[in-house]
């Protein structure tokens, strides 16, 4: 099963002041205004819309999903979104596999090439993965040590990892050659020393140490109930996942936010839920979570609603008027809060603002 294009997801981003002043409750209502991809300062290359949002917590990006020589990223200085020069993107369109802890791990379409950068703007050839075919799905990398690993949709060379400078052309290492040593991975991310990842097939969840990052773990088997897993993220310390369940009919689900405990092993469901399609914008989705350091609390988007919470089990939520998405079609994901402005978060081909 595969939901990168139907979703359209982002991260949640949130930049370096990392909150609004010294609001903490009542939940803000914000006013929204829809904006572009040149409001970020790309000119439209061929039919392309959609934008992108990233941030590392030391940089925002907002890529263009497009074959195109530029990235935009949020100059803290000018408080402008910023038009630079990457050579790289003139070889295909981009995507950003991971983006924390100071790093951006990027893929180009239909390359086996690992592009890693820091603050947006220098792209360097962190290296390749000699033999890897078909997609690179997911990757990740713990900052504490200098460890990434990447996930290619290919029963004979699902992961690669690399403790190499992400500034060299070096090639990575290919573990699970024999095709059932190391499983394929949907979503992965990093965290407190592990790597993390949603399964191939979405019905289990495998773990490694960073330090030992060809040796995974299966810490939540496929389960009798069937249900399935996506968009695995840390945000803040700790681990949220998005799990369903079919039942039976097309656009017929339960889709729950959960926590799992450090190690993965346990899972708690929150009090967010959704039944219905998927695809569904008013369903509660890991990647649109955000740390408000200010306040003290996670929050996280849906449709029309602003939700908070200050354990990511237990959320109280807020309508958000004039903030309008269909209900239906491909899912917005996340914020992007711009020092003295607001938030963005995406939607299809646009993004909206919203100014307390």
């Amino acid at each position: 099963m595969t939901y990168h294009e139907r979703f359209n997801n982002t991260l949640a981003i949130w930049t370096a002041f990392g909150g609004r002043g010294n609001l903490i409750l009542p939940i803000p209502t914000l006013k929204w205004e829809k904006r572009y991809y040149h409001d970020f300062g790309y000119p439209q290359t061929g039919s392309a819309t959609r934008i992108d949002v990233f941030d590392n917590g030391l940089a925002q990006i907002a890529v263009y999903r497009a074959s195109s020589p530029r990235m935009s990223y949020f100059n803290h200085q000018t408080g402008q979104w910023t038009i630079a020069d990457v050579p790289w993107w003139n070889h295909g369109i981009p995507e950003i596999l991971w983006a924390g802890d100071g790093v951006f791990l990027a893929r180009i379409v239909g390359l086996a090439n690992i592009i890693a950068s820091f603050d947006g703007i220098t792209w360097h050839n962190a290296g390749f993965c000699r033999g890897a075919q078909n997609h690179m799905e997911t990757g990740a990398y713990d900052i504490t040590r200098n460890v990434g690993v990447v996930s290619w949709w290919w029963y004979k060379s699902p992961v690669y990892y690399s403790f190499d400078s992400l500034t060299e052309r070096t090639e990575w290492t290919l573990t699970g050659s024999d095709g059932n040593s190391v499983p394929i991975f949907k979503y992965m991310t990093a965290h407190k020393g592990n790597f993390v990842g949603v399964v191939g097939g979405d019905k289990s969840i495998a773990v490694a140490s960073s330090a030992t990052p060809w040796a995974w773990t299966t810490t939540i088997p496929e389960d009798p109930l069937d249900h399935r897993y996506m968009y695995i993220r840390s945000v803040n310390n700790k681990l949220f996942v998005h799990r369903f369940r079919y039942h039976g009919s097309p656009g017929n689900f339960s889709v729950n936010l959960c926590v799992l405990n450090d190690s993965a092993t346990q899972l708690i469901e929150t009090n967010l839920s959704h039944y219905g399609d998927l695809a569904d914008n008013r369903a509660p989705n890991p990647q649109n979570i955000v740390w408000m350091k200010d306040w003290g609390k996670y929050a996280l988007f849906t449709q029309n609603m602003l939700y908070a919470s200050a354990d990511g089990i237990y959320w109280e939520g807020v309508e958000q008027p004039g903030f309008s998405l269909s209900p239906h079609g491909n899912m917005f994901g996340g914020a992007i809060y711009v020092p003295g402005d607001g938030f963005y978060v995406k939607g299809n081909g646009f993004v909206f603002f919203g100014a307390y």
